[in-house]
């Protein structure tokens, strides 16, 4: 198959599988963003009702509270039950109880209050006109009567339903009895249906409202008969939440949210089919889909001028690949108005050849290379091992007259010459470092005599510890080197090394009491320090040959490459001379021998 119909292909199948896996889950992260969406909606609706309700029910309340609270009713209710008809006293405790009625916040906010007795005497707000009620009371009535009775003052809801009371006018109403406890009579507070209508109002033709009191009856309704019964028979009275059910009627599935009030004890349903979320959502589909197909087309002419454009300076490059020959390797490989992947690609077909290339001439030179690998490793051989012979004559002819002084120092030198130039390792043990250092010291002690002391205090447990040669001794000859000074004629030196346990590091101070150091070279000697560990971080390839020679920077840089970012260099000043402290993480030999390597 050629090169442009397989880009071709593999880009359209990639593109295809891609816009559908994209369109899917864009779907179904919708479908899922839309759907909390609105369950929160309904949730937020219906608990907007349930405190309308409430506010509604806990005014009405309030409302039969006041007039309970008036003890001049009170008394004329107390008459009413205690005098006979006839008298004049009952019929003032009548008008009492009607002037109470028709109190201004009671006629303003209620359709009507009521109060009347077992004895048959029944008293309202605004009776008169289209507003006036029955002399009795209706047999209808009896049944919340019964109730508020039994409850003994509490309240008991009455559904909407058409109004017993009214001796012209019998519209639905809805309200609230009770009963008057030890005055044989009971108070009503109503309230119209169509207040109910504006507490439910959806504002949406998609949303259906059921309402039921405490026990399964029905408070309001805007779902078929049928509906209603279904869902007061699925349980969700008393129920807060959303769920998804089937229509008893049509058998659809539809989302119902519910919220219980505390006060009442009322449950609201909002009903909505769950097609209504894809139908909210087909204007964003079509949308999308749109945008993708165009995006599709747009694609595919694309990839087609792409591919086509990229299979000509890939054949270009394979035409000339096939004429390369060993006579014609020095001519270049330049491919005219490509791209940057096939320009790339040229470049380093050229590099390949010019490698090839050089791989000859190496190979000539290579006999003469492996000759003089040879001789260097003789050479190193042979220096040292003229130095320890020179040593040993020394030593032989000190040992012939007697001086026992000389036999050392050259044992000494030769230990020390030893250690530093050995090849094997890298690093040493700290009993070897030290060992080096009071070889050194040992040299030193010789040459200013009683003008130089020292002392030398490492834990036993560090003796074992791996780090770079070479490391103490630096720092100790640049005490003995500035030490003395002017005025400065003794001079002494403190080692000290102990472990860290807790932070699991081991520390090595080198104090003196010489000259000192100032505050300003301190400073700038952390500075070099921080500037050279952070160039280590950057790269690390033959680091130590970078820095060079043998002084705290040098240190410093070995410290870092063994034992990283934990290594820790510190030059301090004293009241009297210099200290350096030197820090790092604590291995031993076992677990450091092959960084010893």
């Amino acid at each position: 198959m050629r090169f442009q119909k397989k880009l071709l292909i593999h880009y359209v199948v990639f593109f295809a599988v891609s816009v559908t896996s994209v369109f899917l889950v864009y779907v179904y992260s919708s479908r899922k963003r839309y759907g909390s969406m609105e369950y929160a909606r309904l949730q937020v609706m219906a608990g907007q009702m349930v405190q309308q309700m409430d506010l509604q029910y806990s005014s009405m309340e309030m409302a039969s509270e006041a007039i309970l609270s008036d003890g001049e009713l009170l008394e004329a209710l107390r008459i009413l039950k205690t005098v006979p008809e006839g008298s004049v006293y009952r019929e003032e405790a009548k008008k009492q109880v009607t002037v109470r009625l028709n109190a201004y916040y009671l006629v303003k906010r209620y359709y009507r209050a009521l109060i009347y007795s077992d004895a048959g005497d029944v008293f309202a707000s605004y009776d008169f006109d289209s507003r006036k009620v029955v002399d009795r009371a209706p047999r209808g009535q009896r049944r919340w009567t019964d109730q508020a009775r039994a409850k003994k003052g509490r309240v008991v809801l009455i559904p909407p339903g058409e109004d017993l009371w009214g001796l012209y006018d019998r519209r639905r109403t809805y309200g609230m009895v009770r009963g008057i406890v030890g005055y044989g009579a009971y108070l009503e507070v109503q309230q119209t249906e169509e207040s109910l209508d504006k507490i439910f109002h959806t504002y949406d033709d998609n949303i259906r409202v059921m309402a039921m009191l405490k026990g399964g009856e029905a408070l309001y309704g805007t779902a078929d008969r049928e509906t209603a019964d279904g869902y007061r028979m699925m349980g969700l009275e008393g129920k807060t939440g959303i769920f998804q059910v089937k229509n008893p009627a049509t058998g659809k599935k539809e989302i119902v949210s519910a919220v219980c009030s505390d006060l009442t004890g009322m449950t609201i349903l909002l009903i909505e089919d769950s097609s209504v979320i894809m139908q909210k959502m087909s204007g964003v589909m079509i949308l999308t889909c749109s945008v993708l197909l165009m995006f599709t087309g747009i694609f595919a002419v694309f990839i087609y001028h792409g591919s086509k454009k990229m299979a000509e300076p890939v054949n270009e490059l394979r035409q000339r690949m096939e004429h390369m020959n060993l006579d014609n390797l020095e001519e270049s490989v330049q491919i005219e108005n490509s791209i940057d992947e096939i320009r790339a690609l040229s470049n380093a077909y050229g590099q390949v050849i010019k490698r090839l290339k050089e791989s000859l001439v190496k190979e000539k030179n290579l006999s003469y290379l492996q000759l003089q690998a040879h001789y260097d490793l003789l050479q190193a051989q042979i220096n040292p091992h003229f130095f320890y012979n020179v040593m040993n004559v020394i030593s032989g002819r000190a040992l012939s007259l007697g001086d026992e002084t000389i036999c050392q120092i050259c044992s000494s030198l030769s230990g020390m010459f030893r250690y530093a130039t050995g090849n094997r390792k890298r690093y040493a043990t700290m009993e070897e470092e030290i060992g080096y250092l009071e070889k050194y010291l040992y040299l030193m002690k010789l040459r200013y005599m009683h003008r130089l002391s020292y002392t030398i205090e490492v834990d036993e447990r560090l003796k074992g510890q791996i780090l770079p040669k070479i490391v103490f001794q630096q720092i100790v000859e640049n005490s003995i080197k500035h030490g003395f000074g002017s005025g400065q004629d003794t001079l002494g030196i403190t080692v000290e090394g102990r472990l860290l346990e807790e932070r699991g590091l081991w520390q090595v101070e080198i104090a003196d009491d010489g000259m000192g150091i100032s505050q300003g070279t301190a400073q700038k000697l952390g500075e070099n320090m921080d500037r050279m560990k952070k160039k280590l971080e950057e790269n690390n390839t033959n680091i130590e040959m970078e820095f060079g020679g043998m002084g705290l920077l040098n240190t410093y840089a070995r410290l870092t490459l063994l034992f990283g970012g934990g290594a820790d260099l510190s030059v301090q000043p004293l009241d009297r001379g210099t200290k350096v402290v030197i820090t790092a993480p604590f291995d031993n030999e076992e677990t450091g021998s092959r960084n010893a390597l």
